[in-house]
């Protein structure tokens, strides 16, 4: 069988916090601790295991349409973890594409799918944004694809500039949206 590092990596992080600041990891609350932070491990990094496999996954469920218009799903909250701390980020994501009329539309719940899996690893908000439309480009007749992300990040929040009001906005726009100013705007006026 396997050695679980995570859950061995949470027992030497108790172990460092018991040398470094005295936490009594005898104290029956920390008895189970490593072996749920591996489960839990197991949950919130889910979007790291195949990511594009379960993007591509997504994706292929899409149905012919004549639909040409944008489709928008707004404020998708979800959570990550930042690379740099492993703290975690909360984030409010809307996407946008435009199909053409001989390509493929999402069902929306899909769309929320697809941030959810590509939030679920520990990734810049940056890259992120970057990814969630690269993947929304490659649907057969994607004319333009935008996403906004807004996100309040724990490793300001908790510790460092401790500024628990920032947010965090990043963009990402292509196709028409990066092309035509006016689909940028309307684009921006939806989302506000």
């Amino acid at each position: 069988m396997k050695k679980d590092l995570v859950k061995e990596g949470m027992r030497y992080i108790l172990q460092g916090l018991q040398e470094k600041f005295g936490l009594q990891i005898e104290d029956a609350n920390f008895s189970g601790t490593p072996e749920r932070v591996s489960r839990m491990y197991d949950e919130i990094f889910s979007g790291i295991r195949n990511t594009s496999e379960q993007v591509q996954e997504i994706l292929a469920s899409s149905f012919p349409s004549t639909y040409n218009q944008m489709i928008l799903l707004k404020d998708i909250e979800t959570f990550s973890m930042c690379p740099h701390h492993f703290l975690p980020v909360h984030y409010f994501i809307s996407i946008a594409y435009i199909p053409s009329e001989e390509g493929q539309v999402l069902g929306i719940s899909k769309l929320a799918r697809l941030a959810e899996i590509l939030a679920k690893r520990p990734v810049l908000q940056e890259q992120l944004t970057e990814d969630i439309t690269k993947y929304l480009m490659t649907l057969k007749g994607c004319k333009g694809a935008a996403c906004i992300i807004k996100g309040t990040h724990y490793c300001m929040l908790m510790r460092g500039v401790k500024k628990p009001n920032a947010t965090t906005i990043t963009s990402s726009l292509k196709g028409v949206f990066f092309d035509k100013p006016e689909v940028r705007q309307e684009f921006l006026e939806l989302v506000k």
